[in-house]
């Protein structure tokens, strides 16, 4: 049986970027960075391996240090408050065909997802919902997440959005890692989204 948590572990030892938090974890070997080599020429060159080395996947003992980390984790992306948009935005809006809500709209579409179909899976107050589908309300970044797991957006037209909002992705954030692993295996089974929260202790999303 296909274990996509195992796999999930491998794709989180690859990416996650957090050195800070990495370094400090019972086990962890800080690698030497600064090398240096004699070349064809007979000089000496000294030069610095990239960050990406200080990741677990380079790690010998990386499931157990992986296994700390995990006790270690808790959530801390908390928004629960929506940015109204400012009157000059709005007025602008009107002619730009650029504006969130008419790009999500189309998004939607796309999926074959009205916005009433969306609300339908978001733990989101019909206020709110109301406000963002005309353009009163900016989306913050956990609602975006929660839209493109239930509506199956793609790896890409999420990272589109989020763009459009100004948010960027952050291998510094286990969140962030997480979502974009369920993104880009396009993992959209509920039961198995669940479990890759609840594996690393992802909250604050506006999943029903």
């Amino acid at each position: 049986m296909y274990d996509f948590i195992a796999d999930l572990d491998g794709y989180f030892c690859e990416t996650y970027a957090n050195y800070d938090k990495l370094c400090v974890l019972p086990g962890y070997v800080m690698p030497v960075m600064q090398r240096s080599e004699v070349r064809e020429d007979g000089r000496t060159y000294a030069y610095t391996l990239p960050a990406e080395t200080m990741r677990l996947a380079n790690q010998e003992k990386k499931d157990e240090i992986l296994a700390e980390l995990k006790t270690r984790l808790t959530d801390t992306t908390f928004s629960f408050s929506f940015r109204p948009v400012g009157k000059f935005n709005r007025i602008k809006n009107v002619f730009s065909k650029y504006a969130f809500h008419k790009v999500l709209k189309n998004m939607l579409s796309k999926y074959g997802v009205s916005f009433a179909d969306a609300k339908e899976h978001l733990a989101i107050s019909d206020e709110v919902w109301t406000g963002i589908e005309k353009g009163k309300f900016e989306p913050t970044q956990n609602l975006l997440y929660s839209l493109a797991l239930t509506s199956q957006f793609s790896y890409d037209d999420t990272r589109a959005l989020m763009r459009l909002c100004g948010y960027v992705l952050d291998f510094a954030n286990v969140k962030d890692v997480v979502i974009c692993y369920l993104l880009q295996q396009k993992v959209y089974n509920r039961g198995m989204i669940d479990a890759a929260l609840k594996e690393y202790k992802v909250d604050n999303l506006f999943i029903k």
